[in-house]
């Protein structure tokens, strides 16, 4: 596994970047000054994220953003398009934003995007598929294949439009983007391929009970409480959706994944499934490259505006990337 100063699958010794850490503060505050009794836990964690993205929300300049509507059976899928102003012919990136299946939105992501468009050049579309509890497992899963079923419908309408994308997401929506390509290898259609994955620090499968897990369960942002809470939520279907949603099982699947960078927080308790996750992806012949990014916690990929060392882990993923798909990296400015 390469990585930035830790290495192997040890506990890290450095301290979480400073940035970061203030930056869990801020958001502990926010949550001990805001009372809701009006709201159920679902309503009250949705409320906080939105509030957290704004209370670090920095817009890049240079970045043109549009909305569009993925018209499904009996839904309707709101998409958001990002891309660098003066950018060339980039590719188009579809972006699955994380909280948990539950929370988060197009808005509490507009950072993240941003920069993936910068680092990139590529045209970001971020998608806001069903969450839960109001729709459970596999309705995140079939929103993510309808829009690359769109994507492949619009060609020679829009100019994003094309018959290979690129995929990927943090927490949730990595775990949404593997899935993704887990039944696309096994249910092939005529919905536009995907051609590589980026996957920040993935949630994989329920219940697990690990180093990092109880290492890092308090005082760093996600808690296994939280996440426990989150995956009962999604559900426990059955039949072939019930492979999709511990996509990390399908061996065969898996060895046929396209070009995949996934990258892990050292300080988050997802650690070390993830990097399990990779480790045996690896040894089925998967082209997926592993890197741990040292001083960050769960989410950080949502803190750029806040941390330049975070800013710089998520350039450095998407740098490797590119190298790793056979795109060429855009100079960042």
């Amino acid at each position: 596994m390469s990585e930035g100063t830790d290495q192997g699958r040890s506990l890290p010794l450095q301290p979480v970047d400073p940035a970061l850490a203030r930056t869990l503060q801020r958001f502990a505050r926010l949550d001990t000054e805001t009372p809701t009794p009006q709201l159920d836990y679902v309503q009250r964690r949705r409320l906080l994220s939105e509030l957290q993205a704004g209370l670090i929300r920095s817009a890049l300049p240079g970045i043109s953003r549009a909305e569009h509507f993925v018209a499904a059976e009996g839904r309707e899928i709101c998409v958001r398009s990002y891309r660098k102003q003066g950018a060339g012919s980039g590719r188009t990136l579809v972006w699955l934003h994380g909280g948990g299946w539950m929370v988060g939105d197009l808005n509490t992501h507009d950072d993240l995007c941003e920069h993936l468009a910068q680092f990139t050049g590529h045209v970001v579309l971020s998608v806001h598929y069903r969450r839960t509890p109001e729709s459970r497992f596999p309705a995140p899963l079939d929103d993510v294949m309808a829009v690359l079923q769109w994507l492949s419908d619009m060609r020679g309408l829009l100019h994003f439009a094309a018959d290979k994308v690129l995929l990927g997401g943090d927490s949730a929506g990595a775990h949404l983007a593997l899935a993704a390509a887990v039944r696309q290898i096994q249910q092939p259609t005529d919905a536009a391929r995907i051609a590589g994955l980026l996957l920040l620090y993935p949630p994989l499968e329920p219940d697990q009970d690990n180093d990092s897990m109880r290492h890092f369960a308090t005082g760093f942002g996600l808690t296994p409480a939280a996440m426990q809470r989150y995956w009962q939520e999604l559900g426990r279907p059955e039949g072939q959706a019930a492979q999709w949603l511990t996509p990390g099982c399908s061996s065969a699947a898996i060895a046929a994944l396209p070009p995949t960078l996934l990258m892990t927080a050292s300080h988050d308790i997802l650690r070390d499934e993830a990097e399990a996750f990779a480790h045996e992806a690896q040894a089925l012949g998967a082209p997926l490259q592993l890197l741990r990014a040292p001083a960050m916690v769960h989410g950080f990929a949502r803190m750029l505006a806040a941390s330049p060392a975070a800013r710089q882990q998520v350039e450095l993923a998407c740098s490797a990337w590119a190298e790793l798909i056979g795109g060429q990296r855009p100079q960042s400015k």
